[in-house]
């Protein structure tokens, strides 16, 4: 009986150990090393001993970089540096993108947003020791990621899925998707969109998966093990590859939410979010191939700040529902970097747009806060890790709705994902870091359509300038005038073309410019004005000729969200040739030539009404005193004039109504420009002594 209690006792401890033994295993072993959860439930991956900016997932390989000139949407990466765990593998002076993706393998697929005004995004591909390979160009792409073999890139765009093979340069094209999954042998593909999940081997469809879930938030595929595993917000479902059953599901209670997913080393690992009364926290659940529970760990863990729900903000004499700054404090004004519809250069004479949305600079991490309540429509990145946005619609309807865009927020720190609920003064997420020294939010409401909101239809419609409806707006100092060349104050040329015409001479059919320069509450960036009129007086009669018209507002909406609205308005409303042109993105000190005279006077913008200007032959020969006014958002405004004379010809009556001729006529001189030589033709109705004064652009005789 003693020997028998011993053998007893000796297996229970054997037991007890293998047991220990067993749990304490899977964190080490199947949970790799660089992989963290985020306060949001997403996974981080580092390199060991090393915190870099972007990092292969296997954290083999990883990148340094300083931050040189930025614009709206890109950034320059200097000093460029790309390592295989401790050793240097090259360096480029500039990176060929404002941000990038590694491969586990080392391939690097630089984001290139250089005419993200286009809505195009070029990815630059390199190799791990530096060489070029190849350069693809895509067009509303908005979902990105290496397979984890590394040797295959996807990119979500124009409608399409493409998946692209980079040591053989292939491309092939799958149908469009939500969220999208490649195995490790690279053979299988799982295309996740509401409802379905869909599965390719070898480029061929195998089979359709019926998920029941709106909008999955992850998806991973493992030919090794067999299986595929797909998240919603509060599911995990696990399907078998070889008989494509359910093999288990689990759901989530109360506060918790997925937030991510992989399947690694014979487990399936979850990323959950739970939130609730000012915490935020991930957790990490990890499950065996057969759905049992193996590990439930706490990751990071974020506190954030929470408000009461505000009061309705009055809107008595408002156009535009009121809303609060999305920064707290919510009472205070933050510092304007880029106007809307601000006028953006950087490219010579050659190439401008105008700027669709306004730009906010904060702090590094500045925590983002909702200024509406709704429903989170989007949850997506244009190229790379500092381009993550989401949209908040009022409504949730399945045709157009509108709502606020925040751009540039940290993905692991975003608290939101398609279909939440959102209220005033929810915590978002917070602020990328743009440069060195600061981050900034692009902020504007939106149009689309769906009770999702895609990128690659062409919908996001832009609505207005958000100044008129953030609230409070502490500004009282109006704009005010700069003259547009050294001896001009306001200039003048012939209609759509770069031909200045001397304020004392003239003639035909006029574009009037004025330089106009505006600062919003303390910022230090120059601004356009919100709004121009224009009006003309006869001097010697002292009478008002031709009344005051708007010249532009500075609120126009826009269909859609790319270049075919940036590029054509961009000269309608500003004069840009080799004498007047726009400053670049960083500059404080700004250009805007505002013309005021390519509008019928209403408020609407047409590109028909490039073609519209002052005509100077509706009037009699002689002085004028033409008047310019401009105005801000918040009703500052300032005049100011100059005295010119009209020169056509017409001493009598304003049109040629008996065929009479008039007392002189100056035609276009021809060829025009001309270097060294041109022709002048002018005729008189009696012979007489005449004087030809030539002025040069700047107004010089």
């Amino acid at each position: 009986m003693k020997n028998r209690r011993i053998i007893q006792i000796f297996f229970f401890c054997l037991l007890f150990t293998l047991s220990i033994a067993l749990f304490s295993q899977p964190e080490k072993k199947i949970v790799p090393e660089n992989l963290s959860i985020s306060s949001n439930g997403k996974f981080i991956y580092n390199a060991p001993n090393v915190n870099r900016p972007t990092v292969s997932k296997n954290g083999i390989y990883h990148c340094q970089y300083d931050i040189g000139q930025v614009s709206d949407e890109t950034r320059e990466l200097i000093n460029f540096k790309f390592y295989e765990k401790d050793q240097l593998l090259f360096r480029l002076e500039k990176a060929p993108g404002s941000d990038l993706y590694i491969s586990n393998s080392g391939y690097i697929a630089f984001m290139d947003m250089t005419f993200h005004f286009k809505n195009e995004l070029s990815i630059h591909y390199y190799s791990k020791s530096g060489s070029f390979l190849f350069t693809e160009k895509f067009l509303g792409a908005s979902l990105f990621g290496f397979s984890p073999r590394g040797n295959k890139f996807g990119v979500k765009a124009d409608g399409k899925f493409y998946l692209i093979s980079i040591p053989e340069h292939k491309k092939e094209t799958y149908p469009s998707t939500d969220q999208f999954a490649i195995s490790k042998d690279e053979k299988w593909v799982a295309l996740a969109k509401q409802g379905e999940v869909r599965i390719y081997f070898n480029g061929k469809q195998k089979v359709e998966l019926l998920t029941g879930f709106f909008y999955p938030r992850g998806i991973s595929i493992s030919a090794e093990h067999q299986i595929i595993a797909v998240i919603d917000k509060k599911s995990l479902k696990v399907f078998s590859l070889a008989n494509f059953e359910l093999v288990f599901e689990k759901k989530l209670l109360g506060k918790n939410s997925y937030r991510d997913l992989i399947i690694k080393n014979g487990a399936v690992l979850t990323g959950v979010h739970f939130r609730d009364k000012g915490i935020s926290k991930g957790i990490l659940r990890v499950y065996d191939l057969r759905g049992k529970l193996l590990l439930n760990n706490q990751g990071a863990e974020k506190k954030y700040q929470t408000f009461p729900k505000p009061e309705k903000l009055k809107n008595d004499a408002l156009e535009y529902e009121e809303i609060p700054w999305p920064f707290f404090p919510f009472d205070s004004m933050r510092t304007v970097w880029n106007y809307y519809e601000q006028h953006m250069g950087g490219y010579g004479a050659y190439y401008s747009y105008l700027h669709q949305g306004l730009d906010l600079i904060t702090p590094i991490g500045e925590p983002v806060y909702s200024c509406t309540e709704g429903i989170v429509k989007c949850v997506l990145t244009l190229g790379g890790a500092v381009y993550w946005r989401t949209a908040i619609s009022s409504e949730q309807v399945s045709g157009y709705s509108d709502g606020w865009l925040y751009a540039h927020l940290i993905e692991s720190t975003i608290q939101v994902d398609v279909g939440d609920t959102v209220h005033v003064h929810d915590y978002l997420g917070d602020i990328v870091r743009w440069t060195d020294e600061w981050g900034h939010i692009h902020f504007v409401k939106i149009r689309d359509v769906g009770e999702v909101w895609e990128y690659t239809d062409n919908e996001w419609g832009i609505l207005f300038n958000p100044l008129l409806a953030l609230r409070p707006a502490n500004d009282l100092d109006p704009p005010f005038f700069e003259p547009v060349f050294e001896n001009s104050k306001f200039a003048f040329c012939l209609n759509e073309t770069s031909i200045y015409l001397h304020p004392d001479s003239l003639y035909g059919d006029v574009d009037i410019i004025a330089k106009v320069v505006d600062y919003v509450g303390d910022s230090e960036w120059q601004q356009p004005a919100y709004e121009t009129f224009y009006w003309v007086k006869n001097i010697a009669e002292d009478l008002i000729v031709f009344p005051r018209t708007l010249g532009q507002r500075l609120n126009h909406s826009y269909e859609f969200y790319s270049g075919g609205n940036y590029e054509p308005y961009a000269t309608q409303i500003y004069k840009r040739d080799e004498l007047l042109i726009p400053s670049s993105w960083m500059s404080v000190e700004r250009n805007y030539f505002h013309i005021l005279t390519n509008n019928n006077g209403d408020s609407l913008i047409d590109l028909a009404e490039k073609d519209s200007s002052f005509s100077t032959t509706n009037f009699l020969d002689g002085e004028y005193r033409i008047f310019i006014e401009a105005k801000d958002a918040f009703g500052n405004s300032t005049v100011d004039s100059m005295d010119v004379y009209f020169r056509n010809g017409l001493t009598s009556v304003p049109h040629n109504t008996k065929n009479t001729m008039p007392d002189f006529t100056l035609h276009q001189n021809y060829p025009n420009p001309f270097n060294p030589a041109t022709t002048f033709l002018y005729s008189l109705t009696k012979s007489g002594h005449v004087r030809l004064n030539i002025y040069d652009p700047l107004g010089r005789l």
